[in-house]
C-alpha cells in the first residue's frame, strides 16, 4: 500500500500546478466536503474538476486535514486515480512549457502555408479559460481581429485534436456572422488552425468565436472586431 511520503511528490503537483484564480467551473463548498469524505464515488466527474483545478484540491485537503482523513484511504483504486491525473497534469504542463517557450517555430510554418498577399493574424487561445455548451465566455480580455480580409491562425487549447473543426463568429444575440470548416493540424506539439476569414463586411463590436469538434462540445472565446 502507497504511504503518504509517496503521495507527497503528487499532491505538491496537484496543489500548484493549475491555478484558477477566478474560481471558474468549481464545485460547491458542500460537494468539497462529500469528494474529502469520499462520499462520492471515484468515477464521479468532480473529481476530473479537482485534478486540474489547484484551488479546488487545496480546500479538499484542508478539509481531510481538518476531519483527519488521511490522502490515502487504503484503495488501490483511489490512489491509481490520483497517480493517473498527476501523470496527465505532467504531460500537460510539458506541453504547455514547450509551447509558450517556441511559438514562432510552432505558429510561423502555418502562417507561411496561406496567402501570402494578406495580412496574418495569430490568435492564441491557450491563455483563456474555454467555456462549453451554451454558457456565454467569461470577462476575460478578448482578443483582437480587425475588419479585413485576413490569414488568421488559431493556436488551440492544449491537447486539443486535430481534424475538421466547426467555426462560428457569432454576435451578441449568438447569431452566426460567419461559418467555416477548417482543419486543425498538430505541428511541433501544438495544434493550429490556419484559415482564411473576410470581416470586411462586420460591424465592429464584441463577437464570440465558437469552436467545436465533433463528438466534443463548442469551445467559446472572446473577440473584439476593430
Amino acid at each position: 500500500m502507497a504511504q503518504e511520503d509517496d503521495f507527497r511528490p503528487i499532491e505538491d503537483m496537484l496543489a500548484h500546478a493549475n491555478p484558477n484564480p477566478n474560481r471558474e467551473g468549481c464545485p460547491s463548498p458542500a460537494e468539497l466536503e462529500e469528494l474529502a469524505l469520499r462520499r462520492r464515488d471515484a468515477s464521479d466527474p468532480l473529481y476530473v474538476h479537482v485534478s486540474h483545478c489547484s484551488p479546488c484540491y487545496s480546500a479538499i485537503r484542508d478539509l481531510q486535514r481538518q476531519r483527519g482523513v488521511s490522502s490515502l484511504d487504503g484503495s488501490k483504486r483511489v490512489w491509481t486515480w490520483w497517480a493517473a491525473a498527476a501523470a496527465l497534469l505532467c504531460v500537460m504542463a510539458g506541453a504547455v512549457w514547450y509551447a509558450m517557450q517556441t511559438p514562432s517555430q510552432a505558429v510561423s510554418p502555418i502562417v507561411a502555408q496561406s496567402n501570402a498577399k494578406l495580412p496574418s493574424t495569430i490568435l492564441d487561445l491557450r491563455p483563456f479559460a474555454t467555456v462549453r455548451s451554451e454558457e456565454r465566455p467569461n470577462g476575460s480580455t478578448p482578443l483582437a481581429m480587425s475588419r479585413s480580409r485576413q490569414n488568421v491562425v488559431l493556436v488551440l487549447p492544449v491537447a486539443s485534436a486535430e481534424g475538421e473543426y466547426a467555426l462560428k463568429l457569432l454576435d451578441s444575440n449568438l447569431a452566426p456572422q460567419m461559418t467555416s470548416a477548417p482543419v486543425a493540424k498538430l505541428a511541433d506539439g501544438v495544434t493550429s488552425i490556419s484559415t482564411e476569414l473576410d470581416l470586411t463586411s462586420i460591424p465592429a463590436g464584441r463577437y464570440t468565436l465558437a469552436l467545436k469538434r465533433e463528438p466534443e462540445d463548442w469551445r467559446y472565446f472572446p473577440i473584439q472586431v476593430r
